[in-house]
């Protein structure tokens, strides 16, 4: 009788490990949608003043962002796309701040704002949902719960750490270089 109860205390306890890193998840997804959000509107505050270059960069990153997110890839290519949107909004807001007029506008500061508090939360939804991450695979390695989990369907939960994004490259660049 006492291993139907542990097995089923095992089961429960599994189940609620997936549960929780899906809910943590989740909160980074948010933080992330909120994020997407912010950015037109800081692009369009400081286009004129802080130049192309930096406005594309974080445009491209927003895009590619959301295009590794949308495609579903895996969390490592998810974290390195959104650790490159990352710096590239805290180089265009650090530029921007240094003129004194962009500093006195409302329509940076509130995105600028926005941005900074955002990136706390994702910082903070990215160490829970590793922890929980971590907690998980730790369990799973250790006996006899190892036993119960490969039956109940739970394997090992992806870290979400940036790994090196490769950029596709298209046969065209290829052309263009050489014409260079």
């Amino acid at each position: 009788m006492t291993l139907v109860v542990w097995v089923s205390s095992v089961y429960r306890q599994l189940r609620r490990a997936e549960s929780n890193l899906r809910t943590a998840l989740s909160l980074i997804h948010v933080e992330q949608d909120r994020r997407y959000e912010y950015v037109p509107g800081l692009v369009l505050a400081v286009a004129s003043t802080v130049g192309r270059e930096l406005v594309s960069t974080v445009t491209g990153a927003r895009s590619l962002a959301m295009r590794v997110r949308a495609e579903n890839l895996d969390l490592r290519r998810q974290a390195g796309a959104e650790n490159a949107l990352s710096a590239a909004l805290a180089s265009l807001v650090g530029t921007a701040r240094s003129y004194p007029a962009l500093r006195r506008d409302y329509a940076f500061v509130r995105p600028a704002h926005e941005i900074d508090q955002t990136e706390a939360r994702l910082a903070g939804a990215v160490t829970v949902y590793n922890d929980l991450a971590r907690k998980q695979n730790d369990s799973l390695r250790t006996f006899p719960t190892s036993l119960l989990a490969r039956p109940a369907g739970v394997g090992a939960a992806p870290l979400f750490e940036a790994t090196i994004l490769e950029m596709p490259v298209s046969e065209g660049s290829d052309d263009a270089e050489q014409a260079a």
